[in-house]
């Protein structure tokens, strides 16, 4: 459209400067208005696209940073899910760390602990619409500085910590497990596996698998910031929970 109009004011123009009718003067002063009239048609339309290109953007995010925000609240429920279960983990290893050879145990409690030498738990973070709109180059539409910045805080340092401390229990875990594997004569033998586990490398393993604080600090710190991100789009967008 400005294209036209363009093309409309400076055929006018022409007409204006080769019509022998209209004194200097007039030519002068006509032709200053349609170079107004093409400088602000221009301007407009520029002004116009900028406006339309930048609520286009503006809706893409919106769109992205909703379906983030039940992205981390999944994460975040998970994680107070797995804290419990490490909780229970703690219990577990705790007592079987305080077995000794010189006392005697409960063989049915025992029984019911076996299985868990074989379980483990991580959280699986929700990170491919992250991906995918940081890897589209949108990330910086978000013209929230504090919400952006959270949200990469998030994705890039304090899942990566969650990571690595799950990493690290789990590497500890599996050392039991190939100890168990090794020296066990029969697997399915509550006694036999009594024999091992009150061994010195046995008991050191057990107690080495009772979560440390930093586990803990790690999946609460993820709550509070995915918290926190939530917060921050129900205020951006006057979500009601």
């Amino acid at each position: 459209m400005a294209e036209l109009e363009v093309i409309k004011h400076t055929k006018k123009m022409h007409e204006i400067a080769t019509n022998k009718k209209h004194t200097l003067l007039e030519k002068i002063k006509e032709i200053g208005l349609e170079i107004f009239i093409i400088v602000f048609a221009v301007s407009l339309s520029i002004w116009l696209h900028g406006w339309s290109e930048h609520k286009h953007e503006q809706e893409q995010v919106k769109k992205f940073l909703i379906g983030l925000r039940s992205d981390i609240q999944s994460d975040v429920n998970d994680s107070k899910d797995i804290i419990k279960q490490y909780q229970e983990f703690g219990k577990i290893y705790g007592s079987l760390s305080n077995l000794e050879r010189s006392k005697p145990y409960d063989q049915h409690n025992l029984q019911k602990q076996l299985p868990y030498l074989y379980v483990n738990i991580y959280l699986r973070p929700n990170i491919y619409r992250f991906n995918g709109f940081v890897s589209s180059g949108r990330i910086g539409n978000i013209e929230n500085d504090s919400l952006s910045l959270n949200i990469l805080k998030y994705y890039q340092q304090t899942l990566s910590e969650v990571e690595a401390s799950e990493s690290g229990w789990m590497s500890n875990q599996k050392k039991l497990q190939t100890y168990l594997d090794e020296n066990l004569n029969n697997p399915e033998s509550i006694e036999d596996n009594w024999n091992v586990l009150t061994t010195p490398k046995g008991r050191k393993l057990t107690k080495n698998l009772i979560p440390w604080n930093q586990i803990y600090e790690r999946y609460n710190n993820l709550i509070k910031s995915g918290e926190t991100i939530i917060k921050q789009i129900d205020k951006e967008y006057d979500l009601k929970n």
